[in-house]
């Protein structure tokens, strides 16, 4: 198995973070197939399992919200801030994560 990590995109999209003893509002960054980096006011744990739910602006300025599961892998404190990795539980696919799934297709035919 190759032990290299999966590219990230640089998106930041409002992200909220649920879990047990967890409710988080904060920004979702360097978004991948297998995860995505968030930041936050709240503390993060990690080995947490949590639900983060997306909220994505379209061409009208309508907000559209998709959630995945997924586990915070690692913390670390920037400043005010708490950041950290969160692997998603299950594959990303386009029936369920289409948003995700777009907005890193997106910002891959920027940087190519």
């Amino acid at each position: 198995m190759s032990q290299r990590r999966p590219r990230r995109y640089n998106l930041f999209i409002e992200v909220k973070a649920e879990g047990k003893d967890l409710r988080a509002h904060g920004v979702a960054v360097n978004f991948s197939y297998k995860g995505v980096g968030i930041c936050t006011l709240s503390p993060l744990q990690p080995n947490t399992e949590v639900l983060l739910t997306f909220y994505f602006v379209d061409e009208k300025g309508s907000i559209l919200t998709e959630t995945i599961k997924g586990i915070i892998r690692w913390t670390k404190n920037f400043g005010h801030l708490q950041t950290g990795g969160v692997e998603f539980t299950e594959p990303l696919n386009e029936e369920t994560n289409f948003l995700a799934l777009s907005h890193i297709e997106l910002v891959k035919e920027f940087e190519d």
